[in-house]
């Protein structure tokens, strides 16, 4: 059962039948946590219960292992509607309280972090767009059977997504991965065209074909490629130190076995190669720390974006106005806590949890986070109510403490009266940048936000 695919088709045919989360979570008999659990792909409902969820969701219990329907040659408008609703791009969000409310919103995963902003990525797509023109006038020139090498996409995701969706064996090449190097896939039929065999006549991949594809090109492509990162730094630390080398310890066909942390990020750019007869792909696997710190600390994202920087400017007459919505993973006991760099600090809050929502040192709601355009959001999950009931607000009058806060927001009295069920609110954060660590009341430090044992953790940068 695959857990992505199952939580999908749960979410499609529980908003297909107009029922939250709580109420699939009544008929079925299990917490309405759980059924989120399984919706966002980080569990699977047990074997036992599937029948009474297919019964619910009316479709067959083979649907739900496989993550599938069956084929339909027309879908209503309401399913229609409702298969938007569940891949994200029409949620049922209440966004009256943003001032741009028609701006993408999207659940944001702790787990895949977003590490490099949307300028940083432009940049990272020009530059290869610049080697790609370069290796297609210094390489490729003599081929005429190859007829173009095009940058596909620049993505974020983790070293295990990438490394599933490549075949048993294929051509990868590891240049000191784990020391924030990177790692090259190239298409087993696209390497076959550049060592000039006919796959057809010769369709397995040797080590042979393995280390002459190198020689033939890969070794130019990594040369121009290291130069052309290189020559956008400052150049502050010799070439020596900043090239990779390939690691010839690897096995070049065997992409699986090749050590990688496999919940760590990874910057992912795919390059088209085109031929007269093939097309493929040659992935660039970047170690999220080679853009993240090892270039960047060199200057490469210096002046990436040609966008003009804004500042805006308050009235003399206006009051000024603080924050009045905080969103946190909790308030903990100080405990003489360190705040040196590398600390993490785990809070009791396990991942996907819902966040609490704090307005006037109360927490009235709970959220989930969520990516409000380039911000870090909320959205209201549950309205906590003032009774000794499960679910009822919590108080905080404690003087001395330790929070990890996530953002802050500010609405008048009127729109915090309105805040609801789906109510999604945008925080002062931007995804990327790091959160704060309060104590007492102040910025004690900040760090980047991670999950240790499944629980929610900061790690202090500064």
């Amino acid at each position: 059962m695959d857990a992505i695919k199952t939580g999908k088709i749960i979410n499609y045919l529980r908003s297909l039948k107009g029922m939250t989360q709580k109420e699939l979570a009544a008929k079925i008999n299990v917490s309405d946590k759980a059924v989120s659990k399984w919706e966002r792909g980080d569990g699977c409902p047990d074997v036992g219960i599937l029948p009474l969820l297919a019964e619910n969701l009316d479709c067959d219990v083979d649907s739900l292992i496989k993550g599938e329907l069956p084929a339909k040659k027309v879908m209503t408008e309401e399913e229609i509607q409702a298969m938007l609703s569940a891949s994200g791009q029409t949620p049922e969000n209440d966004t009256s309280l943003l001032q741009n409310p028609g701006v993408r919103i999207r659940i944001y995963d702790f787990k895949r972090p977003s590490l490099v902003r949307k300028e940083e990525m432009r940049k990272i797509y020009n530059t290869f767009v610049e080697l790609c023109e370069k290796y297609r006038s210094n390489l490729l020139g003599n081929r005429t059977d190859l007829l173009g090498f095009n940058v596909i996409s620049v993505d974020e995701l983790t070293n295990n997504e990438f490394i599933r969706t490549l075949p048993e064996r294929t051509f990868f090449y590891s240049y000191d991965y784990n020391n924030s190097g990177f790692a090259i896939e190239i298409a087993p039929a696209i390497g076959k065209i550049l060592l000039k065999q006919d796959l057809k006549k010769y369709p397995d991949l040797t080590l042979t074909d393995a280390e002459c594809l190198p020689v033939a090109y890969l070794n130019q492509f990594v040369e121009l490629m290291q130069e052309s990162i290189y020559s956008k730094t400052d150049k502050s630390i010799p070439k020596e130190s900043f090239f990779r080398k390939r690691s010839l310890d690897i096995n070049p066909l065997l992409p699986r076995n090749t050590p990688q942390n496999p919940n760590e990020m990874c910057l992912l750019v795919t390059l088209e190669l085109r031929s007269d007869t093939e097309c493929g792909m040659m992935n660039i696997q970047f170690n999220y720390k080679y853009f993240t710190e090892l270039c960047s600390k060199r200057g490469f994202f210096e002046n990436s974006s040609q966008e003009p920087k804004l500042q805006w400017l308050s009235d003399i007459k206006t009051k000024p106005r603080n924050n009045n919505i905080i969103v946190e993973f909790g308030r903990f006991i100080p405990n003489n806590c360190s705040f040196e760099a590398g600390t993490i600090l785990v809070s009791q809050k396990r991942a996907g949890e819902p966040l609490n929502v704090i307005v006037e040192n109360q927490v009235r709601y709970l959220g989930e986070t969520v990516a409000v355009g380039e911000s870090f959001g909320v959205r209201i999950t549950e309205a906590l109510k003032d009774n000794d009931e499960k679910g009822t607000i919590i108080k905080y009058d404690e003087e001395n403490y330790i929070s990890l806060r996530l953002g802050e927001a500010y609405c008048t009295q009127e729109e915090i009266s309105r805040i609801k069920e789906n109510t999604i609110l945008e925080l002062d954060n931007v995804i990327g940048n790091p959160v704060r660590i309060i104590q007492d009341g102040k910025v004690a430090a900040h760090g980047e936000v991670i999950i240790v044992d499944d629980y929610y953790a900061v790690r202090v940068t500064e």
